[in-house]
């Protein structure tokens, strides 16, 4: 491992009680400067006030951003000029960036036009958009010419978090994100914003004893992640009038307290929207048991493929996916492709529910061989008896493979890409040919035993190559600062990824 002189550490809010203890260590061990990144002010004094120890030597702000967004003093043609020349020193389009911004790429998520809408999204034009992408990657430039850092933990979305890492990809620095590794407690280090994770492909290869991580009974009894039962029960509670009113109890106090301290964010969320936000994922959770869908107990018997709906705009689909995302129409390329006798079956994230189109589910169920079942129905339970998996990069295409499901896969950076059960698509050409093999050759034993094994395996790598935090509160944010034992686990994790 070379020589660590300078870090970036994004301030991020998933995970906040770890950053400055990991900071912490990292100083002590390695002996290296600290640079934090916040948006706001606010951010930096919060950031401040966790550091007792006096660990971080500099603050990034990022708070100028939205008043800049509106300076586009330069001829349009010198704008467009300079971000091709971004876009092709550093092999990133500017529609890759805004794609994963909820705010300047709203309309690249057709699925998820419900989301409230900022300050920002209703004054976004494109060329302020594309003069944007050139501002963050000359400010990314500038700061790391002046902070020369030599690894980056962290990334986030939007324009300014997206133009981060790919500068850093360009210049060779190497960037640690803290990531679920889609099974259970288990999290690991990402090498990107795609949170690749090669080590899980080294350590498939040469494990020899995958029944000593993983018994058949763990595969067998798969069951609901915690962090998706903790959000199962929020979002049922949600069609609740009680947990309604709080809801916007909650955001009258959220906005006057914003107002009060005159805070200033890339998102500033209208009032009207979070309210409006509110009552959308209301009325759509007590809708849930309308005719629209099925129980999922009536598809016992039947030849289905399943697909699990992504939310919209969300960094799952168009951050970790940005080169395939369009949801609706790879339903209709799936359904269009089937052969006799198998039909889709479509299930939306109960995340979702409030942000999509109006005719939305009638679109999908307009096409004659798509069945909907209850956004609330468990996913694995569907895809247990399913034909494959279709995904684009949802944690149930990891699932699948585990047990041993075929999976075809339409995001090319999904971990478990490389497995022979999984069929990596690249061009519609190659899906009609693929799902008429699947849906219409005999599944012998012999092929579900193959991949059942390697599922098995699949799995003892990503547990050899992970670590397990059911120990630990590690999904809330109101909570004391990570304890010595989440220090020296989470840190250990971090070095050995270095290594790889």
């Amino acid at each position: 491992m070379q020589a660590i002189k300078n870090v970036v550490i994004w301030g991020l809010s998933n995970y906040n009680w770890l950053w400055v203890p990991l900071a912490e260590e990292i100083k002590k061990q390695l002996e290296a400067k600290i640079h934090f990144i916040c948006n706001t002010p606010k951010d930096i004094a919060y950031w401040k006030k966790q550091d007792r120890m006096g660990t971080i030597d500099t603050f990034i702000t990022l708070d100028f951003f939205p008043s800049e967004y509106n300076d586009c003093s330069n001829e349009v043609e010198e704008i467009y000029k300079e971000a091709r020349e971004y876009e092709h020193r550093y092999k990133t389009l500017v529609m890759d960036t805004l794609q994963s911004d909820r705010h300047l790429g709203r309309g690249c998520s057709a699925g998820g036009i419900g989301h409230p809408k900022s300050e920002l999204s209703n004054n976004a034009t494109y060329i302020k958009s594309v003069n944007m992408f050139n501002k963050a990657i000359r400010f990314w430039e500038d700061c790391f010419d002046k902070i020369n850092p030599d690894l980056i933990i962290g990334i986030s979305s939007g324009v300014v978090g997206k133009t981060c890492s790919v500068v850093a990809r360009g210049r060779g620095i190497p960037i640690r994100a803290f990531t679920f590794a889609k099974y259970q407690s288990y999290f690991h280090w990402g090498t990107d914003e795609y949170y690749s994770f090669p080590e899980i492909k080294q350590k498939f290869k040469i494990i020899e004893d995958p029944d000593r991580l993983v018994n058949a009974e763990e595969i067998r009894d798969l069951k609901r992640l915690p962090w998706s039962d903790k959000n199962y029960q929020r979002f049922k509670r949600a069609g609740s009038t009680i947990a309604f009113v709080e809801e916007i109890l909650l955001q009258l106090r959220i906005h006057a307290s914003r107002k009060y301290k005159k805070i200033v964010t890339m998102s500033n969320y209208k009032l009207f929207e979070k309210i409006k936000s509110a009552y959308r994922t209301y009325r759509a959770v007590r809708n849930l048991g309308s005719d629209t869908f099925i129980d999922h107990k009536g598809l016992r018997g039947m030849s289905y493929v399943f697909y699990p709906l992504h939310i919209e705009p969300e960094t799952a689909l168009s951050l970790l996916s940005p080169e395939f995302n369009e949801q609706l129409a790879l339903i209709e390329l799936i359904a269009k492709n089937l052969p006799a006798g198998t039909i889709l079956v479509v299930k939306d994230h109960l995340g979702g529910i409030s942000r999509r189109p109006r005719d939305f589910y009638s679109t999908i169920l307009g096409i004659p061989n798509i069945v909907m079942v209850s956004p609330s129905s468990y996913a694995l339970d569907i895809a247990r008896n399913a034909r494959c998996v279709i995904v684009i990069a949802s944690t149930v295409g990891t699932e699948a493979v585990i047990l041993g499901i075929p999976v075809i896969s339409f995001g090319i950076h999904n971990n478990f890409n490389f497995l022979p059960s999984v069929h990596v698509v690249e061009s519609w050409k190659e899906l009609r040919p693929l799902l008429f093999n699947i849906c219409c050759s005999e599944d012998t034993e012999e092929n579900k035993k193959r991949r059942q094994e390697d599922g098995k395996r699949y799995l003892a790598a990503l547990k050899a190559s992970s670590i397990d935090l059911h120990w630990s509160d590690y999904a809330s944010k109101d909570r004391e600062p990570a304890t010595k034992r989440e220090v020296e686990v989470i840190y250990g994790s971090f070095i050995g990824s270095l290594n790889h």
